[in-house]
């Protein structure tokens, strides 16, 4: 789908993610799927990829840079600017001539593979020097930052003029005032060097225009907005970030550069919030977060978009702050009060509940085994079964409370009902069921006094 004419003039993915990083068939086929959606930059950086950041100095094996090369091509052809990242400062010493060539050398044998952009990533490292020969040359840890920058750009555009370089500082969100690090870095950088932001936080419920302009106004540049949204690694990993992009002004193009988007460690699922970042950076202006979405769910899905639909709306807790679970939270606090109440409530809430947690289980089911998107399937699978064992939890523990009432035995689906809980407790993937968990709580405490009072030493 064509959107032309975007105010933005970098729009990418940064696949900077913690964790498992996507293999070259997921990567390739993000980048096309990126082409086809008018993002033009891709930026590779996963922290795990051990020659990317913590055995930077050590060159990939050939196999693994012809898989770059190809990547490279497929870029080229689909209007994406590859650029590749290496996450030098955990053990980099500024001020070593090998260490300045071992960065060039891992440079130039992307260059020699087509790469033409470059990425220094100096986030999540401690701000204090490693190495003596450092506190001996500089003076700051900006200067260093600054110094070793430049060197490397000034050797690029040796190699080629039209290498370009970016950066990610270590100082890389916050609001006005900000630290002496941003502020002599935006001194001392090159002026044609771009610096990245991630908001006031390092994942950003809101980024405005006035917090983008003081951040441009004190690294003297406007910065490429590096978004943290939708990524989920390290203390995000159980969840799945699947709604639309919230919470971004409308006026940023007037203060950035451009905005590359970090994604989730699940390359599919990911494509989600990206259509919805596409609608955004095509007019912001006019952007509506539901109506991307609903389109999003359509494009993603198929014929599945419904059932979708239903399983992302319990899949939206993160740093937007998004309401998740809305509908299924009411219809478990009606089904509480009525059977806190007893059978003199109303019975009308229990059957909703139920029918609604069945519908979820119907569209778990559909989308494990119905859904043609195969590989959005095997990215939703962890998260679906989280949804079916709540499904299974409440349906257990409504038997348990209507065979109490009835005085029928309820020793079958009370251990059920305690099967499924267990999963879900210690299942590492988390889902927007959890107001179903007081349901059964407050069955499982029912069941103890029940059995105490029908034991033979009772009273």
């Amino acid at each position: 789908m064509s959107r032309a004419n975007s105010p933005f003039s970098i729009r990418g993915v940064i696949e900077g993610f913690y964790g498992v990083y996507y293999t070259a068939a997921e990567r390739n086929d993000l980048i096309r799927f990126l082409g086809r959606h008018d993002f033009n930059f891709y930026l590779y950086g996963p922290k795990n990829d051990r020659q990317h950041r913590m055995r930077w100095r050590e060159p990939y094996p050939d196999y693994i840079m012809d898989e770059f090369e190809e990547t490279v091509s497929i870029a080229r052809e689909a209007g994406i600017r590859f650029c590749y990242s290496i996450g030098s400062g955990v053990t980099m010493s500024y001020a070593s001539d090998e260490d300045f060539a071992a960065v060039t050398a891992k440079f130039l044998a992307f260059y020699e593979r087509g790469v033409r952009d470059f990425s220094i990533t100096l986030d999540d490292i401690a701000s204090e020097f490693k190495h003596a020969a450092d506190r001996s040359r500089y003076t700051t840890f900006a200067e260093a930052h600054a110094d070793v920058t430049n060197r490397v750009y000034q050797w690029l555009l040796g190699l080629d003029p039209s290498c370009t370089l970016n950066l990610c500082p270590t100082d890389y969100h916050g609001s006005a005032p900000f630290s002496a690090y941003v502020l002599e870095l935006g001194e001392k950088l090159n002026p044609d060097i771009d610096l990245f932001y991630t908001g006031p936080e390092i994942c950003s419920p809101e980024i405005t225009l006035e917090q983008v302009s003081a951040f441009a106004e004190a690294v003297r540049r406007k910065p490429i907005l590096w978004d943290n949204y939708p990524v989920n690694d390290l203390d995000m990993k159980s969840e799945l970030h699947l709604g639309p992009i919230r919470g971004r002004d409308a006026q940023l193009p007037e203060s950035v550069r451009g905005i590359l988007v970090n994604v989730m460690n699940q390359a599919e699922a990911s494509k989600l919030s990206l259509l919805t970042w596409a609608d955004y950076m095509h007019d912001p202006g006019e952007y509506s977060p539901e109506v991307s979405w609903r389109s999003a769910l359509l494009d993603l899905g198929g014929a599945s978009a419904e059932e979708l639909q239903l399983f992302a709306s319990h899949s939206l807790k993160s740093c937007l702050g998004e309401e998740e679970s809305s509908r299924l939270r009411e219809l478990a606090e009606a089904a509480m009060e009525r059977l806190r109440g007893g059978t003199g409530t109303d019975e009308e809430a229990v059957r909703e509940l139920e029918e609604y947690v069945t519908r979820l289980d119907e569209a778990c089911y559909h989308l494990k085994n119905r859904m043609r998107n195969t590989a959005l399937r095997n990215n939703l699978l962890p998260w679906i079964e989280v949804l079916e064992h709540y499904h299974w939890m409440t349906k257990r523990a409504l038997q348990v409370r209507e065979a109490m009432d009835s005085g029928e035995s309820f020793e079958g689906p009370l251990r059920m009902m305690k099967e499924s809980r267990e999963e879900i407790l210690r299942h590492p993937k988390r889902m927007g069921g959890e107001s179903l968990l007081e349901i059964a709580e407050y069955v499982l405490e029912l069941a103890v006094l029940k059995e105490q009072e029908l034991s033979p030493t009772a009273g």
